[in-house]
């Protein structure tokens, strides 16, 4: 087997799964709200707080955990930094 290196280290790749799941769930709260009548305009159901305030929170807390995933160094890269 060769001795391959990823360019991210696993441990970032599951960080970023944990982002997007939070994003996603932070995009599945901010979808509904309709009704079932058209003629019908139900405003506490549109702008309640979980789609106004929660979601998007959840969306750019999402993203600045991806963001941090992609950003991190590996503990032996900042190990090997220091010794320099």
């Amino acid at each position: 087997m060769s001795n391959t290196r990823l360019a991210v280290p696993i441990e970032n790749y599951k960080i970023i799964l944990i982002g997007l799941v939070i994003t996603v769930i932070g995009f599945f709260l901010m979808s509904g709200g309709g009704s079932e009548d058209p003629n019908v305009f139900i405003e506490e159901e549109l702008f309640s707080a979980r789609r106004i305030t929660v979601a998007p929170f959840m969306v750019i807390g999402g993203f600045l955990v991806v963001l941090y995933a992609i950003l991190k160094r590996p503990a032996e890269a900042t190990k090997d930094s220091t010794e320099l």
